[in-house]
């Protein structure tokens, strides 16, 4: 299992969504890996200084550089997730409809870009990613119980 993020510049949201949601995976045991990429980006931007302050501040060892999303990325992920509606639009063409989701369809909104804000808008943009983690694991688990019923 592959789990894509995907947000515009590929340097707040994505990665950090990236880093918390395989913390999340490891430490529920469920074999799936994460990725991330940008819709307007190109390839080598460090993550941000306060994406790369949270993601300290939550004990991940993470490494990371920025990359637009390609149709070989898109073509290997089981679940692409966007942070906004808009991003979601921008990849419908590319993406088969039941891996196609977006941060609203796991927790009801969309994850706020924290770009150019202060450290406490990143804060709250990781509660988000949190929360988006938790029901994206939970629905891995949920759909690994319907399958090994079967």
């Amino acid at each position: 299992m592959k789990i894509l993020f995907v947000c515009t510049g590929n340097t707040c949201r994505s990665p950090l969504a990236q880093a918390i949601m395989q913390k999340t995976l490891d430490e529920r045991k469920i074999d799936a890996d994460c990725d991330s990429a940008g819709l307007c980006c190109g390839y080598g931007e460090e993550v941000s200084e306060n994406s790369r302050k949270i993601i300290a501040e939550k004990g991940i060892f993470f490494t990371h550089q920025s990359r637009p999303v390609t149709q070989p990325l898109l073509d290997s992920s089981d679940l692409v997730i966007c942070m906004t509606a808009p991003h979601k639009e921008a990849l419908a063409p590319y993406v088969a409809k039941e891996k196609l989701f977006e941060a609203k369809d796991f927790i009801g909104e969309e994850v706020e870009d924290p770009y150019g804000r202060d450290i406490e808008r990143y804060r709250a943009c990781a509660a988000q990613l949190e929360r988006l983690a938790v029901a994206v694991a939970d629905k891995l688990q949920k759909d690994s119980e319907k399958k090994d019923s079967e």
